[in-house]
């Protein structure tokens, strides 16, 4: 018999564009180990407006699992956007979100959640550069560069003492999330910098996760990309002023 909905766990959301050639292995995995360690849970893939076929992939792969439902629309509206459609959808009393490059192993959405059942924690972001954390193959040195730069220059705008802004594996509470999520103005990169702004203005205690983490190739990031992220950094503090 079928969980009802308000049965839910775990809500496992996975933003997801132009991500059918990495979608299919990373889905498979992570249908079979929920399956397999889960007790209660739903994963949904939110298709961000992909122009390859990202939207027929998922839809085959998700036929004989009645846990897996797809939200798909036509435009691509940016990651932040994608994970807030997910999060308004979620049913689960735990909501997380992961990328679908498989980047991250799905035996890490049980570790987080077994720490989030165990001591409470309202927010919790994984974090690729504890000295706890394993990283079996890492990002070309530019990513990482760009990546240390966003998160030195997102902290000093925004006071927000995290280490790894960028790591896209995050979880909360489902009180926590429809609360800081609820009138997103940054739909792309910056949106984890607007979340965990919102999440310290109110007081929400956040842990910082060691996590395994592996870089997978296929990255969205274009030329003029990074000078855009931080221009939109700056107007993102702007508006909270």
């Amino acid at each position: 018999m079928l969980k009802l909905m308000t049965d839910i766990k775990i809500s496992i959301l996975i933003p997801a564009y132009n991500e059918e050639k990495r979608i299919p292995k990373f889905l498979k995995d992570l249908q079979n180990f929920a399956g397999n360690n889960l007790e209660s849970y739903e994963i949904i893939v939110i298709n961000d407006g992909s122009l390859d076929k990202t939207k027929e992939t998922v839809l085959k792969l998700i036929t004989d699992y009645n846990q897996t439902r797809l939200i798909s629309y036509d435009d691509n509206m940016g990651k932040g956007y994608a994970v807030l459609q997910g999060v308004l959808n979620a049913k689960g009393k735990f909501i997380l979100f992961l990328d679908a490059d498989g980047s991250i192993k799905p035996p890490e959405i049980l570790k987080m959640y077994r720490i989030f059942q165990k001591f409470h924690f309202e927010i919790m972001v994984g974090s690729r550069i504890s000295k706890s954390s394993n990283i079996t193959e890492s990002q070309p040195l530019s990513r990482r560069l760009l990546s240390k730069i966003f998160n030195l220059c997102s902290n000093l705008l925004f006071r927000i003492n995290i280490n790894d802004l960028l790591c896209g594996f995050k979880g909360f509470s489902r009180e926590v999330a429809k609360k800081i999520f609820i009138d997103l103005k940054a739909y792309r990169w910056e949106f984890d910098v607007e979340i965990l702004y919102r999440a310290r203005k109110n007081g929400f205690k956040v842990f910082e996760l060691p996590i395994e983490w592996r870089h997978e190739e296929g990255s969205k990031i274009k030329l003029l990309d990074p000078i855009l992220i931080f221009i939109n950094l700056f107007r993102l503090r702007l508006s909270y002023l």
